[in-house]
């Protein structure tokens, strides 16, 4: 009889250690909830957002994809492409169909070929055909980069704005192949598509 109690006991404990230790790792998550889209203090909010990424081990897999991206976002307002690409293409991996972050991504890269369009318009400009043949290089490598994010996003939310872009693009590098295909792609990608991340 005693060992029964003793079992009750074990197995009460052992249920209630288990909910309160879930709800200490919720904290840092219901925290996030609360203040990611604050536009408020946003390095701070940044800070925090990172910190709860850190200890990723008590984050459901949905916890870990909301906090990818918006540190991503947070990221990409404070003016840090770079680190921005890095959480949205780590979130990707874990929801690869947010239509949302491949609109971010495509924008992201395309902001990012200004650079080069500027370098070989200046390299044109002085007859400099090597400068030229490299900015257009890197132009092109960025934009083979956006494409694919613009073309999902295309997909699921479909605009003609965006996909004059696409076109412009594919022209841009000389590329007229994919223009007469995109519409058989454009209808594959609009299988899969999350417009919303899901919460806990």
């Amino acid at each position: 009889m005693k060992k029964g109690y003793l079992f009750v006991f074990i197995f009460t404990f052992l249920c209630f250690n288990s909910y309160a230790q879930q709800n200490i790792e919720h904290k840092g998550y219901e925290e996030f909830k609360e203040y990611r889209n604050s536009n408020e203090n946003k390095p701070k909010y940044l800070a925090k957002m990172l910190t709860i990424l850190a200890d990723s081990s008590k984050l459901t897999n949905k916890q870990i994809v909301n906090v990818q991206y918006h540190i991503g976002r947070l990221f990409e307002e404070t003016g840090k492409p770079d680190s921005a690409i890095v959480y949205y293409d780590e979130m990707l991996k874990r929801e690869p169909n947010y239509e949302v972050v491949h609109r971010a991504l495509g924008f992201v890269y395309l902001a990012k070929t200004k650079n080069f369009v500027h370098e070989m318009n200046m390299a044109t400009k002085e007859k400099n055909v090597d400068a030229n043949a490299k900015a257009y290089a890197n132009y092109k490598k960025l934009v083979l980069k956006a494409i694919p994010h613009l073309e999902k996003y295309q997909a699921c939310s479909p605009d003609e704005e965006t996909l004059l872009i696409i076109g412009n693009l594919y022209k841009s590098i000389r590329d007229t192949q994919s223009i007469t295909t995109i519409e058989a792609r454009l209808k594959a990608l609009s299988l899969n598509c999350v417009s919303l991340l899901e919460d806990e």
